[in-house]
């Protein structure tokens, strides 16, 4: 048996006055936990569980929208802790009584995203990250870094202190749950007095000889182990809701010479702008004044100058337009932003 494990029964200290972090939604619609696990082959694995606590299920309905987030994956399975515990380790270790698991197994953090190839044959791994290779990642004295040899072996795991390059990124592979158990019970009684982590347990294990632990290189990483870092992603996915004449195009009205049966003068800085939001992951509504039978004109123009719209709206009032949006911690004030431009002029000093 081949298990995954992603423990979610944490304090989420780093989301102050919000739900459980693992329950936040990203702006593409899915749950921070169903990102966490987009990275990976989910098909390698014979069980895959997910371990909350019980008054989370009583505030926050966490294993109905558990249920309902993975419901057509029918391997997933619900471990429910009465108790918060003290750290990871703990969790997976309850999660491994509870469930009675047996064999090979991975833990996975719920926090963050992590493109990689788990390994099909059993194998004790951890999943890391060059930062030299990869030099835009935050937050880099709370990780926990790898030392490894030159044949990729793993010859220590240390927390928040920079002693190498690579970074752990809170995936780990055991080949037995054995070996695990024992360890967590010798150093939750005659070792680590503060929270136990994960990589407290392999660093024991290595420094005993009694395993080796494989390195194992991510293709791509996203961390969202803070409230900054999760703002940070979402303001990458922002609404743009962008007029068209006196912003895409030179301005124009229904009449005149120059109308919007035939004007094609595009303001250049603005699209290449507008490009530039939707490669980086904004969603793009053209919203104008135009009637519905020009739809099919601004389509043409727009796939002809590389916008690419989540919508277009069209038709509506010449007249002021207003957007109101709720905030709250998740979704932070200032909710919605107007940016009033005067007609024809560049909007990328505006964005800043």
């Amino acid at each position: 048996m081949k298990t995954l494990i992603i423990p979610c029964a944490g304090k989420s200290s780093r989301f102050p006055n919000m739900k459980p972090k693992w329950m936040l939604t990203h702006p593409d619609g899915k749950l921070m936990i169903q990102k966490a696990l987009d990275g990976i082959n989910l098909e390698i694995f014979d069980r895959i569980i997910i371990t909350i606590l019980a008054e989370h299920c009583k505030k926050y309905e966490a294993d109905l929208v558990l249920k309902q987030a993975f419901e057509n994956n029918k391997k997933i399975e619900i471990c429910i802790l009465d108790n918060q515990t003290k750290s990871a380790s703990e969790t997976v270790y309850m999660t491994i009584e509870k469930m009675q698991i047996n064999g090979e197994f991975v833990v996975k953090d719920s926090d963050n995203f992590v493109s990689v190839e788990i390994p099909k044959k059993e194998k004790n791994f951890i999943v890391g990250y060059d930062i030299h290779k990869h030099p835009k990642i935050t937050n880099i004295p709370e990780k926990s870094f790898l030392i490894v040899n030159e044949q990729n072996i793993t010859q220590d795991i240390i927390e928040k202190k920079i002693v190498s390059h690579i970074i752990c990124l809170g995936i780990y592979g055991f080949s037995d749950t054995t070996e695990f158990q024992n360890t967590f019970k010798y150093l939750s009684k005659n070792g680590i007095e503060n929270e136990l982590f994960i990589s407290h347990i392999i660093s024991y294990i290595i420094s005993q000889k009694k395993s080796i632990f494989e390195y194992i290189e991510a293709i791509d990483y996203k961390d969202w182990g803070t409230i900054n870092e999760w703002i940070l992603e979402q303001k990458k996915y922002q609404t743009y809701f962008i007029d068209v004449d006196g912003v895409i195009l030179k301005n124009s009205g229904k009449y005149g010479k120059i109308n919007w049966g035939n004007n094609l003068e595009a303001i250049n800085e603005n699209v290449k702008e507008i490009i530039k939001l939707q490669e980086n992951g904004g969603q793009i509504i053209i919203t104008t004044s135009r009637g519905e039978e020009y739809r099919k004109d601004l389509e043409k123009i727009l796939q002809k100058l590389g916008i690419k719209p989540y919508s277009i709206i069209m038709g509506l009032n010449h007249s002021t337009r207003i957007l109101i949006n709720d905030f709250a911690p998740t979704n932070p004030y200032p909710s919605s932003v107007a940016i009033s431009l005067p007609r024809n002029s560049l909007i990328k000093d505006y964005l800043k």
